[in-house]
């Protein structure tokens, strides 16, 4: 067999992989409206809606693993302290599409919205994840990027809510 064979061959097995695996990225996942998007205008629009009520909101994508270590910690204030502390999730991975198939089978107590790279820039996000503290005002705080251990997010939630 030589070299042009091989690549032929190559190439049509990686065809049929292809023609295999049907091709619509749509129905490996949820349907991609569950994720909502979240740029600039509907973010301030979330934070004046829940006024009253402090926010924290991570920035992340599903290919950072940092990211997914920080995700159980941030589904765990969620559950713990989600009536005192809004808890949510903007997604900048590249298209909504990733996260269905990235949330496939597993459940979050977290909202997940899929932003856009304005919103990012907004809080002068540069690396991931990237958490974000809004007060009661709605009024960003703080802004910080790194994985956050729960007892830590845990202190700033308390932090917020009595401020």
């Amino acid at each position: 067999m030589n070299n042009f064979q091989r690549l032929a061959a190559i190439f049509f097995l990686c065809l049929a992989l292809l023609a295999c695996s049907g091709g619509d990225k749509a129905e490996s996942g949820a349907p991609a409206g569950d994720y909502p998007m979240m740029g600039v205008a509907e973010l301030d629009q979330y934070l004046k809606d829940n006024q009253g009520k402090a926010t924290m909101l991570m920035f992340w994508t599903t290919w950072c693993p940092s990211c997914k270590q920080a995700f159980p910690d941030l589904e765990k204030l969620s559950q713990t302290h989600g009536d005192t502390v809004n808890v949510i999730s903007v997604s900048l991975d590249e298209s909504k599409e990733v996260l269905a198939t990235y949330f496939k089978g597993k459940q979050t107590s977290v909202p997940v919205y899929w932003g856009d790279q304005a919103v990012a820039a907004k809080f002068n996000v540069e690396a991931i994840p990237t958490m974000v503290f809004f007060n009661k005002q709605g009024e960003p705080v703080f802004a910080k990027p790194g994985a956050f251990p729960y007892d830590m997010l845990v202190a700033l939630a308390g932090k917020l809510d009595a401020e």
